[in-house]
C-alpha cells in the first residue's frame, strides 16, 4: 500500500512538474535530468546513468522499463516496451503498447476500451530515429537503426537498418 502512495504521489510531481523541466543539455540540466530520474525511479523500472529529456510519457508505468545508459529525448510516448542497454531513442517517438477493441458493433469502438498487445521489446546498442513508430510485440534486436520517419511492424535482423512504412531491412551493419 505504501509503494502504491509513493508511486501515485510520484506520478503526480513528474507530471506536474518534472516532466516539464528544460533538457540535459540545458543550463542546469544534469539537475533537471536528475530529479525526472528520481521521479521515474518510483514509476518504471529505470537503470544507471540514463539521460530522460522533458516530455517523455510514461502511462502510469506500467509494463515500461528502461536498462543502462539510455537517452530518451523529447516527446516520447512510452507504453508496454521493455528497453535495453545503451539505446538512443530520438524525439517523438511512440511505442504502442495496447489497441483499442472493435469486435463488437453494437456498441461504439470509443466505449470498448482497449487491449494489451505484446510487450515490445527493444534489445542492446539500437538508435531509433526521429517521428518512429514501433507497433505492438515488435522485437528490435542488438545493433538496430531505425531511420527517421519509419513505422516498423515486424521484428528485425540483428545489426540491421531499416527505413521506410512500413519499415524494411536496407543494410546491416556487420
Amino acid at each position: 500500500m505504501v509503494n502504491k502512495i509513493i508511486k501515485i504521489i510520484s506520478l503526480i510531481f513528474y507530471y506536474g512538474l518534472a516532466k516539464h523541466l528544460p533538457n540535459y543539455s540545458s543550463p542546469g540540466g544534469k539537475i533537471y535530468n536528475w530529479i525526472r530520474i528520481i521521479c521515474l525511479k518510483r514509476i518504471i523500472q529505470l537503470g544507471k546513468h540514463c539521460k530522460i529529456m522533458r516530455g517523455v510519457y510514461v502511462g502510469d508505468g506500467d509494463r515500461i522499463s528502461i536498462g543502462n545508459n539510455c537517452r530518451i529525448n523529447e516527446g516520447i510516448r512510452l507504453c508496454n516496451v521493455k528497453i535495453g542497454d545503451n539505446v538512443l531513442v530520438a524525439r517523438n517517438h511512440v511505442f504502442i503498447g495496447a489497441q483499442h477493441k472493435f469486435d463488437r458493433t453494437d456498441i461504439p469502438m470509443v466505449e470498448q476500451g482497449f487491449e494489451w498487445g505484446n510487450q515490445t521489446i527493444i534489445k542492446n546498442d539500437v538508435w531509433i530515429g526521429l517521428n518512429c513508430l514501433i507497433m505492438p510485440g515488435v522485437i528490435v534486436e542488438d545493433g538496430c537503426i531505425i531511420g527517421g520517419g519509419a513505422v516498423l511492424t515486424k521484428n528485425t535482423e540483428p545489426y540491421g537498418i531499416y527505413v521506410g512504412n512500413p519499415a524494411k531491412l536496407v543494410k546491416k551493419r556487420k
